[in-house]
Parts: structure tokens; sequence; C-alpha cells
């Protein structure tokens, strides 16, 4: 993985517009991991892209991360701070291993895939979590015994063991942080999404950029090539010199 110039995140935030997070993120890691194409960071488990994310948000904004999260019990904002590394954890299977549940009591063998980015880009489209639910069945699901997949006939309590035996395959997949309430004391676990965080933070930062490239241009009357081909020092030196 490389660490992508300013112009080059400024282009993939310009792209993404208002394109759900699961695309805008496959495009920050298309410019960042030379090795890999399109195609194949969009069919990586949402664990393996998850652990490229984290690792590019290090590399972006630092090891450090600053976030806050709403208590349920008193709504008091509660502030999150932990490093990207201590999120990670075992590698997940690779992108084109079949796993395989059996649940006795229904005497099924189910063969199944991890979710991918392609998943969640879909599941945009359905109004509720039961659909969504099901959507997701239908496309990870490859066969049912003898029958091809397609989950509508599976049980309910099946459906539920096949998602639990998804998230133990990939538990990168599935990030959530302890958190306590220094107000009421309520602990609860807030999923931590990545992809969506990382895209705020690029969205913030874009924002910030900007609005310096425009400070220097009306004061050094520089092309915003050259304004964002300055080290992040040296621009930040020429703005305080900018200033009355």
């Amino acid at each position: 993985m490389r660490t992508p110039t300013p112009a080059q995140l400024l282009h993939v935030w310009e792209r993404g517009g208002d394109a759900p997070a699961a695309a805008c993120c496959l495009a920050l890691l298309a410019v960042s991991c030379d090795d890999c194409t399109d195609d194949s960071l969009a069919h990586l488990p949402l664990g393996r892209r998850d652990a490229l994310l984290l690792e590019l948000r290090e590399r972006l904004f630092g090891a450090q991360v600053c976030g806050v999260a709403i208590c349920p019990a008193c709504a008091t904002t509660v502030e999150a701070n932990f490093r990207c590394g201590d999120l990670l954890t075992v590698q997940p299977i690779l992108p084109e291993a079949v796993l395989e549940h059996f649940s006795p009591a229904h005497g099924l063998r189910v063969r199944f895939r991890l979710p991918d980015s392609n998943d969640l880009i879909a599941l945009q489209a359905c109004g509720d979590a039961g659909a969504a639910r099901r959507m997701l069945l239908d496309r990870c699901v490859i066969a049912v015994q003898s029958r091809r997949g397609q989950s509508h006939g599976l049980p309910a309590d099946l459906q539920a063991e096949i998602g639990a035996a998804m998230a133990a395959a990939d538990p990168q997949a599935d990030l959530q942080l302890a958190l306590a309430c220094p107000q009421c004391a309520h602990r609860w676990q807030p999923v931590f999404d990545i992809a969506r965080f990382l895209w705020q933070e690029l969205h913030a930062w874009a924002l910030r950029t900007l609005r310096d490239v425009d400070t220097l241009a009306h004061a050094y009357h520089w092309a915003e090539a050259d304004i964002l081909a300055l080290s992040p020092r040296r621009r930040q030196a020429y703005l305080e010199l900018c200033q009355p």
C-alpha cells in the first residue's frame, strides 16, 4: 500500500459525491493499492477490506482515532479514543473461499461465501433490515444440500445461524467498541464502521484543504496543483504568513 497524494485524494472525494461509503472507500483503496485491480478489491471479504482501510487511515491521518458516540441511556456525548492497531483482528479467509455450515436441527448443509463490498452496495436499495438480510443471504449462499442458493425457503433460525457463521469466519468485519458513559455508567458496544468513518474524515479534510488552496491562491496567485504539491508543513508555514 502507498499513501495517495493530496491531488489524488481530492479527485476521489470529488468523484465520490453522494455515493455509498462502501463505493467511495473502494475508490480510495484503488489509488492506494497498486497491486490490486478494482474487481479484486470489490470482492475482498469485508474484514480484509476493513483491515486495508485501517492501514490507509493510519497513513493519512495517524494511528490515533478520536470519535464521539451518544449514550443510548442518557444521551450524553461520550468520547472514544483508540488506535487503529487496536481494531485489527486475525486475517479473514481468502476471497474465493467457500465455507460450510451444517445445522443438525434442520439436517441441512449450507455452503456460502463471505460478504464483500459489492454486496453492501447492492443492499443500499433495501427498505428494511429483514429485506437486507434476505438479499445478503441470497447473494452469499451458494448451495443448500443439492439445490442452488435462494435463502427465501430457509427457516429464520437457520438464517440466523448462517449469519453467525459468517461473523465468526470474518471477525474483522464486525468491529464493536466497548464504551462506558461517565454520566450514568451505562455500557454498550456500538459498531464501528471504518468505511463510513474514514470517508467522513476525508470529506472534512477535503473542505479544509480547498479553503487552504483558496487562501494561498489569492495571496500568491499559485495554481492548485502547485499548492497541493507543497508538503503539509510548508503549506502551513505559508498560511501563517498570510495571516494579518
